[in-house]
């Protein structure tokens, strides 16, 4: 008797769920694209327990007859494509099939639908895969999906959800994706009855932007362009606003589909090269869009990722794009070509539709210094380099500091950082030395945000200074699934004497400050803040999450990169470094790296 068998379909479901149905955000997102397919103008989210125990999607959209709300129920039965020649048109967001029987098949699910022609409407429920029988029910126009007890079937994977807050924000960033790029419907988010997250209809996607993302959203500029096939509508970063992490920065689309995908990314960065600091992150809101047959959207049972016919192309026109928006916002960098996106099945031979970039005059771009650059930041001025009042007694000819881990050398080629021997500093960033006959260069930034890391948790709130009191507070506002994250940690914020009031809404007031910190950028430290809880800060606790925390706010009282510094200064910096645990790290980058004479000599060819 033969051992291979065919799997029953609630099986094959429940191995498709684990493909489609990651976490209740992964139901929001399935979700809440079918109500966009269909046509919805307003979509309203309801969750209970960060998804884990309710997610209801209700929209306005088309609704379906009993027939159609039956039949998707059953696997790939889909409206969107008939043929295989379909399935490189698609110009949907859902089109598989997939999501609504996998989803069903690992819940508590039930469908209410109407369409707007019809009287009465169907209800159907599915326990854990299995199907009842459909009942005639009063509802609006429309669709109503609601899925509880999310997992309950499968143990295993409901063990490995996160908290409630975590879920939580990760279903609020599902749905402010499809909330940014479509200002013509009504968003609403709830959560256990509190309303999280609104987003009325907007006038434009920049008006939707400045909504949802506050003050980074505000700042954002609108930069279009087209070359052959491609067209792109973006939204960027001017010249000096970038967040302090990569989680929340850059929305990308094809064809109206969020999507995570290297090569667009690649071109962002790329576009954005030498502008923004490093360890510094645009915001960027864009849609690329290019004919259906370019792009393969059927890679991944998510579709979150896809594939381009013509991705060098497309690489190079939206880089090249992007910098040249850019460089209308006043910026100056010679051109030496101009980029276009020739997909040669869609352009007449001979013909090519350039981007809008011209050759300019002048030296590439060199960023400006920030006011939190200027020679009066915080600990740090020609005058007062480092008030000794708050650096330890240097010990006397300490070892020399180790290495990163990794690194067999010790840090230095001599025993303390004050016996290297300034040559000079090298792009306003790196300072040269030299010692031991080696040559040493240190990151100014890294440098001086261990120092400040050190003293911060040497004596935490005391060295800190305690809270000072604003006489005006400072109002902040985050996109809601930040501010929900950190309205959770306001008390170890306050334990650091930054005194935080959630005002609801998404709005803060920073009431109180440390006062070794009262001249740093406080709004962009809030929000870096925030950044750093969704990109893994959430899930420490005690101890590591105020060292989490006082991290960032080291990071904003430390002196940048592109900021010049005198002989005085750098030796100064040098000295205090000396003083520093170097097991204490910020950011976890190198603050030195050291070139041997025998490196120097294989560069060089004279060995």
């Amino acid at each position: 008797m033969g051992r291979i068998r065919i799997l029953e379909d609630h099986l094959v479901n429940t191995i498709a769920a684990g493909e489609v149905v990651e976490r209740p955000a992964s139901v929001v997102k399935e979700l809440v694209e079918n109500s966009l397919d269909a046509g919805a103008t307003q979509v309203t989210v309801r969750l209970e327990a960060g998804g884990r125990r309710l997610i209801e999607i209700q929209d306005d959209g088309v609704g379906m007859d009993p027939d159609d709300a039956l039949m998707c129920l059953e696997r790939h039965g889909t409206s969107k494509i008939r043929t295989e020649e379909d399935l490189f048109q698609v110009a949907t967001l859902g089109f598989r099939g997939e999501a609504i029987p996998s989803i069903a098949s690992v819940s508590g699910f039930e469908l209410l639908t109407r369409p707007a022609e019809e009287e009465v409407g169907v209800r159907i429920r599915v326990e854990g895969g299995k199907l009842k029988a459909p009942e005639p029910a009063g509802c609006p126009a429309g669709t109503t999906i609601s899925v509880k007890r999310l997992f309950f079937n499968v143990p295993v994977r409901r063990k490995f959800l996160r908290t409630v807050g975590t879920e939580l924000g990760h279903c609020l960033e599902a749905v402010l994706r499809e909330a940014l790029i479509r200002p013509d419907v009504d968003f609403t988010v709830e959560h256990d009855g509190r309303i999280l997250l609104r987003a009325p209809r907007a006038k434009s996607r920049r008006d939707r932007a400045a909504d949802l993302l506050k003050g980074h959203g505000e700042a954002l500029v609108p930069v279009e362009f087209s070359s052959g096939a491609l067209s792109v509508q973006a939204l960027v970063s001017p010249v000096g606003v970038h967040k302090g992490s990569a989680a929340g920065s850059m929305y990308l689309y094809v064809n109206g589909r969020f999507v995570r995908d290297v090569t667009l990314r690649r071109a962002v960065n790329e576009a954005y090269r030498a502008i923004v600091p490093k360890g510094r992150y645009p915001v960027v809101v864009l849609e690329a869009r290019v004919p259906n047959e370019d792009v393969d959207v059927n890679i991944h049972p998510s579709k979150i990722e896809v594939r381009f016919r013509h991705g060098r192309d497309l690489f190079s026109a939206v880089a090249e794009g992007l910098r040249a928006g850019l460089q209308s916002q006043g910026i100056r960098r010679p051109v030496a070509e101009e980029a276009r996106y020739k997909p040669r099945e869609h352009q007449p031979s001979g013909v090519t539709e350039a981007l809008p970039l011209q050759s300019r005059p002048g030296p590439i771009f060199s960023p400006r210094p920030s006011p939190e650059l200027s020679p009066s930041a915080p600990g740090w001025t020609p005058s007062a380099p480092l008030p000794p009042s708050e650096r330890p007694a240097l010990p006397p000819l300490p070892p020399p500091p180790m290495a990163e881990e990794g690194d067999a050398r010790p840090l230095l080629a001599v025993a303390r950082f004050q016996d290297l021997r300034v040559i000079g500093q090298l792009a306003d960033t790196y300072i040269l030395c030299e010692g031991g006959g080696e040559l040493v260069i240190v990151d100014q930034h890294a440098a001086h945000e261990r120092i400040t890391l050190f003293r911060y948790q040497q004596q935490r709130r005391e060295r800190l200074g305690g809270a000072q009191r604003l006489l005006t507070p400072i109002v902040v506002e985050l996109p809601a699934g930040r501010a929900d994250l950190l309205a959770q940690e306001l008390g170890v914020l306050e334990q650091l004497g930054l005194e935080v009031q959630d005002f609801g809404g998404g709005s803060f007031a920073v009431q109180a400050v440390p006062p070794g910190i009262k001249d740093a950028d406080i709004p962009s430290l809030i929000r870096d803040i925030a950044d750093d809880l969704a990109s893994g800060g959430r899930g420490l606790a005690g101890r590591d999450l105020e060292d989490h925390v006082l991290a960032t706010m080291a990071c904003h009282n430390s002196i940048r990169a592109n900021h010049s510094l005198s002989l005085y200064e750098m030796r100064e910096l040098l000295k205090a470094l000396d003083a520093v645990d170097f097991s204490v790290c910020a950011h976890g980058r190198p603050v030195v790296i050291r070139v041997s004479p025998q490196e120097l000599e294989l560069r060089f060819h004279r060995a």
